[in-house]
Formats: C-alpha cells, sequence, structure tokens
C-alpha cells in the first residue's frame, strides 16, 4: 500500500467536521463519509494508482489505532485531512507517521492548510506537504513525480530546513476528469445526519465552486467559481452510489439548483432512470428554488424530502455587510416555495457577523419562529483564515486569539465587538436553539410528521441529546461539554 488517506480521530464526542471546509465539532450524533478524502482517492485510481481510506473520526478510533494501521499499511504516503478547530489534534498524524518511519511522505490537506500553509510547516517540523489547491489533481501528480514535490504545482513543502512553495495549481475546469469519490473505500453502513430519512447516507457534489461571494464563506475564497459536472456523469455515480447500498443522499453543492437549466435536466434524468434514492440538499433563495415552482415539484418526485437554505441574518444591513445577496422577505418567500412542493426546509443562520447587536440577534430569532420552518441551526459565524470575514475580524483588532483549537462554535466564539461581547453571542446560540426547539407547537409538528418506524427512532434519539447539551445546562456549562 503506497497511498493511505486518513481521517484524523475526534476532538469531540460526536466527532468533527473537516469535509470541504466544514468546520468545528458536532453537536449530535452527526457522522458524513470523508468527501475529501474520497474525492483524492477516486482521482488516484482513475489513473490507477491503489489507495485505501481510513475514516478515524466516525469510527470513533484512536492514534493507537492509527499508529497499528501505519504499522500494517506500510505506506509510502499519508495525505490526512484538517480543520482549524483540530489543526493541532490533526496535525500528529505526521508525529506518528514519522516515529514508525521517517520516510513516510506526509501530506496535509483542508481549507486551513490553504489558509495558512507555511504557518502549518513551521508549526510541525513532521508534516512534508501542506496542499493549498484543489487537492486531487496536485496529490495526483505528486504520485506521478515519485512522491517527489519539487515543481509540483499548488503544495508547499519541506527541503532539509528551508520551507518552499510551488506555484498555484489552476483549478481544474472539467471536474469530471477526477473520476467519481471512492464510495465503495468506507464503512457504509456508519453514514446519517439528524434530518436523513434512511440510512446510509452517502455525499454527492454534481457541482464544485459558488457563483456567490459570501464574506464568512471558504467557497469563494478557495474554490472559485461554479463548475459542473454533465448530467449522465452525474447520475452513472448516482445508479453506483444506489448499487453499493446506500439510500440516502446529500448533495454537499453549494447550491444544487444555480443553475435552472441544468437543475430542471437532472431532475428530469433522476425520474427517468428510477434512481431510489431519498436526498437533501443545500440552495440558496435566489437560486432556482426561488424561482420554479415546477422544479421544486419535480424534486420532490424525484426524491427530495427537504431543502436546507441559508439566511444567515434576518437583518438586512447584515445580508449587505456579508454579500449575502438576498433578503429576510426573499427567504420568506422562497420558504413558503419550498413548503408548497410538501418538503422540509432547515435554516441556517449565524450569530456573531459584522454588524450584530443584541437588537439584530432578537430581530433574526423572531423572524425565524415566524417561519414554518422544520429545523434551524442558529450557529456562531467562525472566522476562516483567508476569508474576506477574518480579515475583517483581524484588521479591527476584534480577534481575541489564534488559537485555533478555540476557534469550535461549540464554544464563546474567539472575537466580540465594542457592543456585544464574546459570552453574549454564546448565550444567544443556546438560548435561539432552546426557544426554537422547546416549543410545544414545533414539538407537537414534528410528532405529526413521523411516517416510520425510523423517524420515531431518529427523533427520540436526536430530542434526547438536545435535552442533553441544551435542556438542563446554562451556556457556561455547555461551553465545556464538547470533549
Amino acid at each position: 500500500m503506497k497511498n493511505l488517506l486518513i481521517e484524523p480521530p475526534a476532538i469531540s464526542e460526536f466527532g468533527n467536521q473537516r469535509i470541504m471546509g466544514g468546520f468545528g465539532s458536532n453537536k449530535s450524533d452527526f457522522a458524513w463519509p470523508p468527501l475529501d478524502l474520497m474525492t483524492i482517492s477516486g482521482c488516484l485510481e482513475k489513473y490507477d494508482f491503489e489507495t485505501e481510506i481510513e475514516d478515524f473520526n466516525n469510527t470513533k478510533r484512536t492514534f493507537e489505532d492509527v499508529r497499528q494501521m501505519i504499522i500494517e499499511k506500510k505506506p509510502k504516503m499519508i495525505v490526512f485531512s484538517t480543520s482549524s478547530t483540530s489543526i493541532y489534534h490533526d496535525l500528529k498524524i505526521a508525529d506518528v507517521a514519522k516515529q514508525i518511519s521517517k520516510d513516510i511522505l506526509t501530506v496535509a490537506i483542508g481549507v486551513h492548510v490553504m489558509g495558512l500553509k507555511d504557518e502549518i510547516l513551521e508549526y510541525n517540523k513532521n508534516l512534508d506537504v501542506a496542499v493549498y489547491s484543489e487537492p486531487e489533481w496536485v496529490i495526483l501528480n505528486l504520485v506521478k513525480n515519485n512522491y517527489q514535490p519539487e515543481n509540483v504545482l499548488g503544495l508547499c513543502y519541506r527541503q532539509n530546513s528551508l520551507i518552499k512553495e510551488n506555484q498555484p495549481q489552476p483549478n481544474i475546469e472539467d471536474i469530471e476528469k477526477f473520476g467519481f469519490p471512492s464510495h465503495d473505500k468506507i464503512p457504509i453502513e456508519i453514514y446519517h445526519d439528524p434530518i436523513t430519512r434512511r440510512r446510509p447516507l452517502a455525499l454527492v457534489m454534481a457541482q464544485r465552486g459558488c457563483i456567490g461571494q459570501c464574506t464568512f464563506c471558504c467557497q469563494p475564497s478557495f474554490w472559485g467559481k461554479l463548475r459542473q459536472r454533465s448530467i449522465p456523469h452525474v447520475i452513472k455515480e448516482l445508479k453506483w452510489v444506489e448499487q453499493l447500498g446506500y439510500k440516502e443522499v446529500f448533495w454537499n453543492d453549494s447550491r444544487l439548483t444555480a443553475n435552472l437549466q441544468w437543475s430542471h435536466k437532472l431532475m428530469d434524468a433522476i425520474i427517468d432512470n428510477k434512481i431510489n434514492l431519498t436526498w437533501s440538499c443545500t440552495d440558496h433563495s435566489t437560486s432556482g428554488i426561488g424561482q420554479d415552482q415546477e422544479l421544486l415539484k419535480k424534486m420532490k418526485k424525484a426524491g427530495c424530502h427537504s431543502i436546507r437554505m441559508g439566511l444567515e441574518s434576518a437583518n438586512p444591513q447584515i445580508l449587505k455587510n456579508i454579500r449575502k445577496g438576498t433578503t429576510p422577505e426573499r427567504v420568506r418567500q422562497t420558504t413558503k416555495m419550498i413548503k408548497k412542493a410538501g418538503l422540509d426546509v432547515l435554516l441556517f443562520t449565524i450569530f456573531g457577523l459584522p454588524g450584530e447587536t443584541k437588537e439584530t440577534i432578537k430581530e433574526t430569532i423572531d423572524f425565524v419562529k415566524s417561519l414554518n420552518v422544520d429545523f434551524a441551526t442558529f450557529g456562531i459565524a467562525q472566522p476562516y483564515p483567508g476569508t474576506p470575514f477574518y480579515k475583517y475580524l483581524e484588521e479591527n483588532n476584534y480577534l481575541k486569539t489564534k488559537d485555533w483549537s478555540k476557534y469550535d462554535p461549540t464554544k464563546a466564539p474567539v472575537y466580540e465587538y465594542p457592543n456585544l461581547s464574546s459570552q453574549e453571542i454564546l448565550d444567544a446560540h443556546y438560548k435561539a436553539l432552546r426557544n426554537f426547539y422547546l416549543r410545544p407547537s414545533y414539538i407537537f409538528k414534528r410528532i405529526l410528521k413521523i411516517r416510520s418506524f425510523y423517524d420515531i427512532t431518529n427523533n427520540i434519539k436526536h430530542f434526547i441529546e438536545f435535552i442533553q447539551r441544551y435542556g438542563q445546562k446554562t451556556s457556561n456549562n455547555y461551553r465545556n461539554c464538547s470533549k
């Protein structure tokens, strides 16, 4: 085995997010496949390079398990994913590898590495390579170059005592060149999240990049413009996913219906091919779901049950500050359209964006409660190094620390504003979740929506977890409940 791809062990009870810029500790029983590693693996396999993926995060294994795996597999190269929250922890993979053999090439990927490649190499002397461009093509070229980083675009590397940076690797326009993610190289039975209708869960991406310019998001900063796969290529992957035994799909695209014509063709193809997968997706109120009721009907017929949509804030000025490209009224109208089509809505909101005050937080909470949405997040804005939001906080001296382990949305944020403290933002997050999910009307609505035994067990399990985290703890205690 030459190429071992590792999702590092978790630092929290329910695991950690590292996928495509995922950030922080999971707040509930939640397990997504390690899509970044799967796309790298699929790309290497397409060009006849053998790989293996080990997900130590969702299988709840330890660094001792990592050690034994490396001893057993004897890899030439180890590629591991990272996040800001877990970066110090994740870099231990390089330490373990070098303790076993100095000849193992250690390679880190992830948005945090993309933003701070030099710092990461300086921090950990056992890390050989930091990939700062889209990783699939970079790592493929690294393998083709016999694992020698010289002249491979898109990476920073250590040569003796010096850190060298090669020119960036331009984004690949035709993302079908990557092949399919290696859905067959992971323990498929373990993957799920709180709003899935069936298990196991697969992650699929039909597009990469985003047409949006949100200042807090890593997509425009690191993944660039929107690139789409052809409909036949996507359908071929869905058929394979179904054959492997997956029952549910989450589309990890930033906006599944950004291209209205393409979206109609995709839904028609899923229906015509009788793909038996239920699914959910992330989208935007100004994309196809906010324009076309007929498309929403097709989505439901094609297996969609839920749409996850970003509001972020109900304050119009904050939405302008972050270049969200929508309005609260547009979100309200799109929510009505989605509900009319018989689909559930998960609304993303974030506290702590530029311009936030106690009054705007209340405005957002009240607005979300006025909508007929099925789920809401009330998260805490986290600054990715390399994004405009991070730069804004840094330039205005609002950042309190660069201890990356504290950059976690389950903790008080690492910044505060003149009229809004870090603790007040955490308290608002805590109270908003209680006020939304513990309403008798909401609980009654969830009971009425139960349609299967899976719905019963899933709702009970996540309700108990919610009460344990939010129902009986103060926000000060909650801040420390993440392991």
